[in-house]
């Protein structure tokens, strides 16, 4: 996607653009492989493609639930490691620098929660963050007080979400309970994580969030459709896409995984993309 975003953007704006790679899936990818190894050796059950794009569907999604405490979270784990790549790419010549974030699959609520909590946390007042029992949390208020805009995720530009599965962790709530990142709860005198504060309001007023799903994709979603918070929305635009391969579609069930894992490389994808990286650049 990558080579493909950057083939469309015109080269001369190509020198702005910077891409870094969240990978979090390895602390359990190792369980879910090993917990295989036992099943195929005990009962003999194949280890397939298909059976392996659910088990890492489903363990993925089990894994990444909030908890009550951070020792052996893997929801604060995964916050954390899209910290750590934020505080290395920090530096000052991109402390107003727009930014972008791009998700796929269980990434699109990744990115969502990452973005709600530190949007909370960041707006806390003093007296309210002396009273909080959580070291960690103390710690990161205190690190985003003296951040950069760009940290603080104050530059949030743009919103490019693949496959989102985000619906599905909204049952356990209900949708009157659930706000897109371009609002707040009603009576909140927060202001929303997106778009970002600090953006200059040519920037502020064009920033857009693209969701790209496949109608034979089953973990991938229209997010419009989850409430009337969602649907109103008018920085979200659903753009259905076809992900699956022609050839694809005559083998059973094998089409719907390549669906979901297909929008990296589709062509609407990277070209919408592309166009709202160019207009980021153009616009700042």
């Amino acid at each position: 996607m990558r080579a493909g975003l950057l083939r469309l953007l015109p080269r001369e704006l190509q020198q702005y653009v910077r891409f870094e790679s969240v990978f979090w899936a390895h602390e359990v990818r190792g369980h879910q492989r090993n917990f295989m190894q036992n099943v195929r050796a005990h009962a003999d059950v194949v280890d397939n493609h298909l059976r392996r794009f659910l088990i890492e569907g489903l363990g993925d999604a089990a894994a990444y639930q909030k908890t009550r405490h951070r020792e052996n979270s893997m929801y604060y784990d995964v916050h954390a490691s899209i910290g750590h790549v934020l505080d290395r790419i920090d530096t000052p010549d991109r402390a107003d620098q727009p930014m972008v974030f791009i998700g796929h699959s269980l990434g699109c609520h990744i990115i969502s929660s990452f973005v709600w909590d530190l949007n909370k946390l960041k707006q806390r007042s003093a007296a309210s963050i002396q009273s909080e029992p959580d070291s960690a949390i103390r710690d990161e208020w205190q690190q985003l007080q003296g951040a950069s805009p760009f940290r603080r995720l104050d530059t949030f530009a743009g919103l490019v979400t693949l496959g989102s599965n985000m619906p599905l962790f909204t049952f356990t709530f209900g949708p009157a309970r659930v706000f897109p990142i371009t609002m707040v709860p009603p009576g909140s005198d927060l202001k929303p994580a997106f778009p970002g504060a600090a953006l200059p309001q040519p920037l502020y007023d064009r920033a857009r969030w693209l969701n790209f799903y496949s109608k034979r994709d089953l973990l991938g979603f229209p997010l419009k459709p989850l409430n009337p918070a969602y649907g109103g929305e008018q920085r979200l635009h659903d753009i259905p896409v076809r992900t699956e391969t022609l050839t694809s579609r005559t083998v059973p069930y094998w089409s719907h995984l390549k669906a979901h894992t297909g929008y990296w490389k589709n062509p609407t994808v990277v070209r919408q993309t592309a166009a709202v990286i160019q207009e980021i650049v153009e616009t700042a």
